[in-house]
């Protein structure tokens, strides 16, 4: 493929899927389906999901249960469940108002190069803050994306047949005071903050959303896109359509 300088385009095809509200586990197994679909595409396609989960706290292989205050009594008050999952980082809370992305990208299996690759994740999250106006950076002995008030975004990978898969969290909207049942150290609180309480102003979804497709299409250079609201194996699959296309 070439792109409309005339320049050769040597990146994946990008499927781009946003789903609004997803189910935590329906998300898990479409993630595999598609990281079955990549590795058998010799890296001539990748997926991008965009979704926000319902309530519950994920586990990475950095975490521990006592990274979480509450017993599970208070978690079952407060309607979270707690889900052990195969990927980089600690506990993350997940909750409408915050932005999920799956990249499903093919690495090069003779040398892949994980800290590269969580290196451009970190650009994409810093360059759409920067576009909504947040003063955000990296922390060399922490995790994820900070501002002066708290964490406002994390990154968790996982790889599998030389495709990454799970990816990013980015929190838009929502009560920053939510994340205190968290202790990622085991010893105090986790200080997090939302794109909405560093604007004081909204950061509408839709927008926020549409610029990280943007952001990652930049840092990434696939050779083309496509934009789609279903996919067969999700609830009315009969409605699948694509979205737009650019490429």
């Amino acid at each position: 493929m070439v792109s409309e300088h005339g320049d050769k385009l040597d990146g994946p095809v990008l499927e781009v899927y946003l789903l609004g509200l997803l189910d935590y586990e329906t998300a898990l197994r479409f993630q595999r389906r598609l990281v079955y679909e990549v590795s058998g595409s010799r890296g001539q396609l990748a997926a991008l999901v965009l979704c926000e989960h319902r309530p519950i706290i994920t586990v990475g292989r950095l975490g521990s249960r006592s990274h979480i205050e509450c017993d599970d009594e208070q978690l079952a008050d407060r309607g979270l469940a707690i889900r052990w999952v195969n990927r980089g980082g600690g506990c993350n809370l997940h909750f409408p108002g915050q932005l999920v992305v799956y990249p499903i990208w093919p690495l090069q299996p003779r040398s892949p190069d994980i800290s590269e690759y969580l290196r451009r994740l970190e650009h994409c999250l810093l360059a759409v803050l920067h576009e909504f106006d947040v003063r955000s950076d990296v922390r060399a002995d922490q995790s994820g994306i900070w501002t002066p008030a708290g964490q406002i975004a994390s990154i968790g990978v996982s790889v599998s047949r030389w495709v990454s898969y799970h990816g990013m969290t980015l929190n838009v909207s929502g009560v920053k005071d939510q994340f205190r049942i968290l202790h990622p150290e085991g010893n105090g609180c986790l200080r997090a903050t939302t794109m909405e309480a560093e604007r004081q102003r909204p950061a509408p979804m839709a927008k926020v959303r549409e610029c990280l497709v943007s952001k990652f299409i930049e840092t990434f250079q696939p050779a083309c896109y496509n934009l789609y609201t279903q996919h067969p194996m999700l609830s009315n699959p009969g409605r699948s359509r694509v979205y737009a296309r650019s490429g």
